[in-house]
């Protein structure tokens, strides 16, 4: 947790120290130009669901990140000794512990005995709507790093046109205030882009393939559960987790226990 939020605070302290110990690095009007203006851009680009998911999707990233893909394969293998040993009964009552959201989900399909055509369809379906909204958060934090440097670059054409209209005038207050928004804007886009948003964009990036990858693998783990499979992730003695696909494992279909059809209310 403090590794994630190291990168943000550094630049906050620095920016709070700049402004106490060398005012000259702190312009409201130029923050207002370069953030404002990205700020309301990509507030009228997209819906406010779509912000509040990149808001949920960013404080998740840096306050309680997902777990590893190791973490993961373990977590599955612990389910699948707990399903040969207890069946559908034991994954029944490890519901409410699961913290991975789409595990949890294909767990409680499984329980609720539903078809394996139905459990794969619904599946397939969560796996896609939350890898779009990843791709869309994605493509918000692209936008808001072109979107800040172009606004410093508007801040400096506007300081650079009351630098050009002041110059007859040599007014010595009016002109250094027109250099210092004409340099700061270009200034804001160019740190706020580079040192806050592209590395949150490639770490969020990151975190959308390391959880489709797991997706991936627990889709796969469902369904073979679904078939009577388990013992294939028991063995831990390999050096890397298996790779598996539902087309390829080929087992008898598998008939379900003698269990009803809605969980009891226990």
């Amino acid at each position: 947790m403090f590794r994630n939020l190291a990168l943000p605070g550094a630049v906050f302290f620095a920016l709070a120290l700049g402004a106490i110990f060398n005012p000259r690095f702190f312009d409201p009007l130029s923050l207002l130009i370069t953030f404002g203006g990205a700020a309301l851009v990509t507030y009228f680009s997209f819906s406010e669901k779509q912000l509040r998911g990149l808001a949920r999707a960013i404080r998740q990233l840096l306050i309680s990140p997902e777990s590893t893909l190791a973490s993961h394969m373990a977590e599955l293998r612990r389910l699948s000794g707990l399903y040969r040993l207890q069946g559908l009964r034991g994954l029944e009552n490890q519901e409410a512990d699961l913290k991975d959201g789409f595990l949890k989900y294909g767990v409680e399909l499984l329980v609720d005995l539903h078809s394996e055509e139905s459990i794969r369809v619904r599946l397939e379906y969560r796996m896609l709507t939350d890898l779009g909204e990843h791709e869309i958060h994605r493509q918000m934090l692209l936008a808001m790093g072109k979107l800040l440097p172009s606004f410093g670059l508007i801040g400096t054409l506007i300081g650079m046109v009351l630098l050009l209209s002041n110059l007859s005038t040599q007014d010595s207050q009016t002109l250094p205030a027109a250099l210092g928004l004409a340099v700061l804007t270009t200034l804001y886009g160019a740190v706020s882009a580079n040192v806050i948003v592209a590395p949150i964009l490639a770490r969020l990036q990151s975190a959308a393939v390391e959880r489709e990858t797991k997706m991936r693998v627990s889709k796969d783990w469902v369904m073979t559960i679904m078939q009577g499979n388990a013992n294939f992730l028991i063995d831990t003695s390999s050096a890397a987790p298996p790779v598996f696909t539902t087309e390829r494992l080929r087992v008898p279909y598998w008939t379900s226990p003698g269990l009803p059809a809605h969980r009891s209310s226990q």
